[in-house]
């Protein structure tokens, strides 16, 4: 039979229709199957001007509130982000630009995966911040902690005069300070990250994150103390327990403009879901080395056997349960789709275009016999409105199916 003019562009919206259907049912399985293997080009995250994680521009200072918690949470994932831009109180230290857009970035990783992620600006007393933290969350199963700011490695030790052991050299005076890696606060005070990793590690979790993304260089500051509060040791348990992420190496200053961070966010959304901890380090370093950044990170992670082998960041999980996961989320779409009969919506679609056709046989074998301009004018009209019925049929039929 031959169609009318006005039939064929509905004849063939509507295959199109088929074919598009086809194609999204074929896509939502692949998507899902290649999620892990998704590698798609990761726009530049954010423009920082090059410099050694630092700036002289100075920012708006922001007043944080420190205040001890008043409860205990229970949540299985606690996540504590310490940002510190501004240090317009310390004459040595520059502010840094890109502070706040390493923790944009942090929060939405660590939120991904479901962690109850609290956020402190410009802190001036990092070690309160961080035991109000701890005790806030001491039945946290995971724990994680990023410092985005200044960091120094204190070559200055600090003794109490009055704290001395007298033997045949004469007197052996007490350090107040160690040397090591310490992170700066808003006002020029130090906390070493033995304090840190102490801490966090107090309360037994099963596991510890930190990432540190701040200088390990070291420099004069005449405030430049670190006082270490633990002289106890940290049990082999507990260490096995605690992976530490350096953002740069021993005595290195950390880029402001290409930051750990940022590097680490372009790493996590090119795996498409988590990245293997012990893997890390790896993949940014051989980024930054690809686009010919001289800075290379670190980790400090006891191994004993695979107690890390197969720990999947910053989700908490081993690689198996992600995989599983990812295979019920297969077979769920798998359903959901087999439920979709392609061919009874085909059908459904034939017996519309074919009760069209019907009707505007009928509209033009009427129009013919209609000799009136103005009720040929309205019939015509009648018809070019058909085609959009059949789209907004096809439209409402394909939504009810997905």
């Amino acid at each position: 039979m031959t169609l009318p003019v006005n039939i064929k562009p509905i004849k063939n919206a509507i295959a199109n229709s088929y074919r598009k259907t086809k194609t999204k049912c074929q896509n939502r399985i692949m998507k899902i199957k290649n999620r892990m293997k998704s590698s798609s080009d990761v726009e530049p995250l954010f423009s920082r001007n090059d410099s050694g994680r630092g700036s002289k521009n100075k920012t708006n200072k922001v007043d944080e509130s420190n205040a001890a918690p008043t409860s205990t949470l229970n949540v299985l994932r606690a996540a504590l982000i310490i940002l510190i831009p501004d240090y317009s109180e310390c004459e040595d230290l520059s502010d840094l630009n890109g502070v706040n857009a390493d923790g944009d970035k942090m929060e939405e990783m660590l939120t991904a995966h479901d962690f109850t992620v609290e956020i402190k600006r410009n802190v001036v007393d990092i070690e309160q911040v961080v035991k109000d933290f701890c005790k806030k969350y001491r039945k946290a199963e995971t724990l994680h902690l990023h410092f985005s700011g200044h960091g120094v490695d204190n070559a200055t030790v600090e003794i109490d005069p009055n704290r001395y052991i007298m033997n045949k050299l004469g007197k052996t005076f007490a350090a107040i300070s160690p040397a090591g890696d310490s992170m700066v606060g808003s006002h020029g005070d130090l906390y070493a990250v033995h304090d840190l990793t102490y801490e966090l590690m107090e309360n037994k979790p099963d596991k510890v994150v930190v990432t540190l993304d701040c200088c390990r260089n070291s420099r004069g500051c005449n405030k430049e103390f670190v006082r270490l509060k633990h002289k106890r040791k940290m049990s082999a348990s507990r260490q096995q327990n605690l992976a530490v992420i350096y953002g740069t190496s021993d005595l290195h200053t950390a880029s402001d403009s290409n930051s750990f961070t940022q590097e680490l966010y372009k790493i996590y959304k090119k795996e498409g879901l988590a990245i293997a901890i012990l893997d890390i380090v790896g993949k940014i370093n051989q980024s930054w080395k690809d686009c010919g950044i001289k800075q290379i990170c670190k980790d400090d992670i006891v191994k004993v056997g695979e107690n890390w082998e197969s720990y999947m960041w910053p989700s908490a999980k081993n690689m198996e349960d992600i995989k599983d996961g990812l295979d019920d989320i297969v077979d769920t779409e798998d359903e959901e789709i087999s439920d979709f009969d392609m061919k009874e919506f085909v059908l459904q679609m034939n017996d519309r275009v074919l009760k069209l056709e019907a009707e505007n046989k009928f509209l033009k074998s009427k129009l013919e016999m209609n000799v009136n301009n103005q009720p040929k004018k309205r019939k015509f009209t009648e018809i070019s409105k058909v085609p959009a019925k059949v789209r907004k049929i096809s439209f409402r039929i394909a939504q009810t199916a997905f």
